[in-house]
């Protein structure tokens, strides 16, 4: 009797570890090492089309992403994304094999977003400089998709901390590989690949794998905070262009709400009462900042706005 009331003991014990979030972030932790598996080795190694089968982790966990989640701005946001992965990344260049130019004559399958010297990269300056990264960084990159699907459950272990804010600097490292790599394809496309491309992608496509694997325990937006050159470069177009969060200053409470589930690590209360506005490189347009407020003193503006106001003048 006794050893029936241990071992009934023991399975309460274990099912109460077994907590839906516990579970979730075990099937993630799984996924993550599998994803970074086969995403690598048979997609970026071996150029194998069963590459594509990571693909299929991201959506089952879009779709888990979609199902729970309860804000309905941040669900829109998902269903963006999972959904531009699905067409730009799978049926656009596997089933109607769209092409893009690239610099040097070459042609690569659409989107070729990420590919420095490709059309698709160049016109994405013009649309960054009118809507703010959020275009790619917060709606669209496949990266993006990865870290807000099976990376999710990991949120919570997102570092908030003055020296991740300072870890920030390094993307500079890697936008200034990007440049010199832009800037020997616009001189000679041919040669620029072996003078610099092997070691810009070389870097940037394992310390990207590498991040996954870093995600249970520094958050799913590791690389992008710290290491990826387009954020870095979006960002830059980004902060010169149209886009930023407007604040209110007399509306902020100082709460904090804001900085606790900006992913991205910015330290926004300060930025709104120094200047009025969320206008960092770092901003990738996600809106957690702007739905959690209290006071709704944040507000997004980018060239849509200027367009309406404009006409609101006119008429």
């Amino acid at each position: 009797m006794t050893g029936h009331v241990m071992t009934t003991n023991t399975n309460s014990n274990t099912f109460s570890l077994l907590t839906p979030d516990r579970l979730v972030k075990a099937l993630a932790l799984a996924s993550l090492v599998l994803f970074v598996f086969i995403e690598l080795y048979f997609f970026k190694i071996s150029y194998h089309p069963i590459g594509y089968a990571a693909s299929g982790l991201l959506v089952l966990f879009g779709i888990w992403r979609i199902a729970t989640e309860k804000d309905r701005f941040q669900r829109i946001r998902i269903v963006t994304i999972v959904s531009l992965f699905v067409l730009f990344w799978f049926i656009v260049p596997v089933v109607f094999k769209v092409k893009v130019p690239i610099l040097g004559g070459q042609w690569g399958s659409f989107p070729q977003l990420h590919t420095i010297g490709s059309l698709t990269f160049f016109v994405y300056f013009g649309i960054v400089l009118l809507f703010g990264k959020r275009v790619d960084c917060g709606w669209c990159c496949p990266c993006v998709t990865a870290r807000e699907t099976i990376g999710f459950p990991f949120r919570d272990k997102t570092v908030r901390n003055e020296l991740w804010w300072r870890l920030r600097h390094l993307k500079w490292l890697t936008l200034g590989m990007l440049v010199v790599y832009l800037a020997l394809m616009i001189y000679d496309a041919g040669t620029a690949y072996n003078r610099a491309g092997k070691y810009f992608y070389g870097f940037v496509t394992y310390a990207y794998y590498g991040s996954f694997l870093l995600i249970p325990f520094t958050g799913n937006r590791n690389f992008c905070r710290i290491l990826c050159p387009f954020a870095a470069l979006w960002g830059v177009l980004s902060v010169s262009g149209f886009y930023r969060i407007k604040a209110n200053r007399e509306d902020c409470i100082s709460c904090g709400k804001c900085e606790e589930v900006c992913d991205m690590g910015i330290p926004i209360v300060a930025m709104v009462k120094e200047k009025g506005q969320i206008r960092s490189i770092e901003c990738m347009g996600c809106g957690r900042c702007v739905n959690i407020c209290p006071t709704n003193a944040l507000s997004f503006h980018s060239a849509a706005g200027y367009v309406k106001e404009m006409i609101a003048k006119i008429t």
